[in-house]
């Protein structure tokens, strides 16, 4: 039986080590269309690249390495028990598994309750900066409200040494505060999202061009905690 492939489309440049001086990342939920895309954008954009792995995986790339973890889901006592490599970047993606070409095999979904994990694993290798993208959809987001970091999870992550911690919602519009009431929320959020859908309203954030945001975001110099919804990716993008 032969290994589950893993098709690493757009990264077939390799740099010689002595002449590559960019950072290292690491990828974690590398699934569906979003994962996929993230992951290819990862392999141009940095030295190497380690994904988080169920089975061993065969890659069409030298900048590539696998991180194995068997089971699912995410066994959180074998990651505080791992040793990852010293890395510099983790990008975190929240999704399901999605493609039906059976690319995601071997590759860990990642649910909410294991963003916490994850972080505390990176931060014990040394990893710098902590990029958590999480995709919601927009029904799902008219009775909530951003800063969404704000929560159990975001209080957790900032307590980390991270240099910087970037929670990107790609498919969010941010809306008012709270005190404005749930009506003012629910209205800003219905009209953002009713224009974004108007035939040539907006260019579409196409899974692509959200994982080359979130990289231009993170190798951009910055500090601190940030919460990133669909217009600050589309201010990176030039797109408004």
């Amino acid at each position: 039986m032969t290994k589950p492939h893993l098709d690493l489309r757009g990264a077939l440049q390799d740099v010689a080590p002595q002449q590559d001086g960019r950072r290292t990342a690491l990828i974690a939920g590398a699934v569906n269309r979003l994962g996929e895309a993230l992951l290819n954008r990862l392999l141009v954009e940095y030295r190497h690249v380690w994904v988080l792995t169920s089975k061993p995986l065969l890659s069409s790339t030298s900048r590539c390495d696998e991180i194995q973890l068997t089971g699912e889901p995410l066994d959180h006592a074998g990651l505080a028990a791992i040793r990852l490599p010293q890395i510099d970047d983790v990008y975190c993606h929240v999704g399901e598994h999605g493609l039906a070409n059976q690319r995601d095999a071997g590759l860990h979904a990642v649910r909410h309750e294991d963003i916490v994990p994850i972080a505390q694993a990176a931060a014990r290798a040394g990893a710098r900066q902590f990029c958590l993208i999480e995709a919601m959809a927009p029904s799902a987001q008219m009775s909530r409200h951003l800063p969404l970091a704000a929560g159990e999870t975001g209080r957790q992550l900032a307590l980390l040494p991270f240099e910087r911690v970037a929670h990107v919602h790609p498919t969010v519009f941010r809306t008012p505060p709270t005190g404005q009431g749930w009506l003012a929320r629910f209205h800003a959020a219905y009209l953002a999202q009713f224009a974004y859908m108007l035939p040539r309203s907006a260019t579409p954030l196409t899974s692509p061009r959200i994982a080359e945001a979130c990289v231009r975001l993170m190798q951009a110099p910055a500090s601190g905690n940030q919460v990133i919804d669909m217009r600050d990716l589309r201010g990176v993008l030039g797109l408004d």
